[in-house]
């Protein structure tokens, strides 16, 4: 076992291994396409990807996408792994998709990924508007704050415990809606700008509120068709002028057959 403790073989080992690259979250919407990275420096005759929650499934076993949970009509490695690139590619992802998923090489661990998967409820308004983007949440255990975030950047925070809120003008929450589960987010008024994605997030983003996002869709301002009478009003002047002339003809006329 003396060959063990060699600094050259050691480093040898080390180098061959593949590199460890950590805990990675993504979310996706359904139906999306989307990668799962992964990367292995050394090399990597035999690849794994397993989902190991909720359930312990195998998505990918020898290169090769298993045929359990319709994994091989929607998963694929890429064609080219010559550099170690075995990240997993998702063509369309659905909602049963959502998981942590594990990439090992040669049974050693390279990556955890887990895959948050979210149902989007749209909101249309026009800009100018006062609008109210739902979101509920048991607040009934202890929460340490609440967060909503446009396109992955924050916009409201809101800290139970002394009531503060930090946010921009337009964002608010209703502190009184808190105790009763309602973390609706309220902008009054919308602009064009706020056209995004949101995401209301709960006790330091450990959890999802409900619906989980919210996708906001602003318009134009909104355009008030009235009915045009001037049209309307010229054809009964004309029709009035009509009737006038006639009846001046008319008279005319009978009074110059009189005089004959």
């Amino acid at each position: 076992m003396k060959w063990l403790l060699s600094p050259g073989i050691t480093v040898m080992v080390c180098l061959l291994m593949p590199q460890c690259q950590g805990f990675i979250v993504i979310e996706s919407m359904v139906n999306e396409a989307l990668t799962l990275p992964c990367n292995c420096s050394g090399n990597c005759p035999v690849v794994r990807w397993i989902r190991f929650i909720p359930d312990n499934a195998v998505v990918v076993q020898g290169r090769i996408c298993s045929k359990q949970q319709n994994f091989k009509k929607r998963f694929t490695l890429p064609l080219d792994t010559s550099r170690g690139d075995f990240s997993l590619m998702i063509s369309s992802v659905a909602y049963n998709d959502a998981g942590s998923y594990k990439c090992s090489c040669n049974e050693i661990s390279v990556t955890e990924v887990k895959l948050k998967v979210i149902i989007q409820t749209v909101v249309e308004t026009f800009e100018g508007k006062n609008i109210t983007l739902p979101c509920y949440g048991d607040t009934r255990q202890v929460v340490k704050d609440v967060k909503w975030k446009k396109d992955g950047h924050e916009v409201l925070l809101y800290t139970p415990a002394n009531r503060s809120m930090t946010k921009q003008n337009r964002f608010t929450m209703s502190v009184e809606g808190f105790l009763d589960g309602d973390l609706s987010l309220h902008i009054s008024p919308v602009h064009l700008s706020d056209t995004g994605l949101y995401q209301c997030l709960i006790h330091d983003e450990s959890q999802d509120g409900e619906p989980r996002a919210v996708l906001l869709k602003v318009d134009g301002q909104q355009q008030f068709t009235t009915t045009k009478s001037a049209p309307v009003s010229e054809w009964f002047v004309l029709l009035g002028l009509f009737v006038a002339v006639g009846i001046s003809v008319l008279i005319i006329y009978i009074m110059r057959k009189y005089r004959d």
